[in-house]
């Protein structure tokens, strides 16, 4: 063998060589899950299961699980409504007149852009009256809702209290969802519905 057949073959061989230590181009990867978007979304077989689920998206951030929760028309025959505190609704005249799933979807997706990852958040939801019939219920709870935010420093609420009432309905799937949502406030602190009409467009 002279030395430009060696040469050719030293040549062969470090392209093998390098070529079998690479990765396959071509393999798959195991996906990455999305920043923030888990999910521990429960079908909502009972109107209890409603409430964990409410409680799993905001502390997931998962816009998507967010929005299962409430009434969608072509389902349950009932238009999702949010009603505010009375406070509220006079602050912030005509926010609330057309309150429906867009605004939820809009509110909660600009809350949780505002929420770093590391962010305390949490729903606490204490029963002070539940009534359930075959196919619908009504849940009264007072609620602390904590979401540490990037526009606390501008004087929208990190912690909110006070009473809210939940109508659920089941669908003709054996699934529950909120088809009405009203906010009361119960003291001095701000409500769930001064932290809406803060995030909403």
């Amino acid at each position: 063998m002279n030395f430009a057949d060696w040469l050719k073959w030293c040549v062969m061989l470090a392209l093998c060589a390098v070529l079998l230590s690479c990765e396959n181009p071509f393999a798959t990867r195991t996906p990455e899950s999305p920043q923030g978007a888990g999910s521990r979304y429960i079908p909502p077989f009972s109107a209890e299961i409603v409430l964990d689920n409410l409680r799993n998206a905001i502390n997931d951030r998962n816009v998507e699980n967010y929005l299962r929760c409430f009434a969608d028309s072509s389902r349950t025959g009932e238009r999702f409504r949010f009603e505010p505190d009375a406070a509220t609704a006079n602050q912030h005249p005509g926010t609330f007149n057309q309150w429906g799933l867009t605004q939820e979807r809009d509110y909660f997706s600009q809350l949780r852009a505002a929420l770093p990852t590391d962010s305390l958040r949490s729903l606490r939801l204490d029963s002070l009256q539940t009534i359930t019939f075959n196919d619908s219920a009504q849940f009264a709870r007072a609620y602390e809702l904590n979401v540490r935010h990037k526009q606390q420093s501008a004087g929208v609420p990190g912690q909110v209290r006070g009473e809210l009432r939940f109508w659920l309905r089941k669908d003709q799937f054996g699934e529950w969802s909120i088809y009405r949502w009203a906010d009361f406030a119960t003291g001095q602190s701000q409500t769930w519905s001064a932290l809406k009409a803060a995030f909403v467009r």
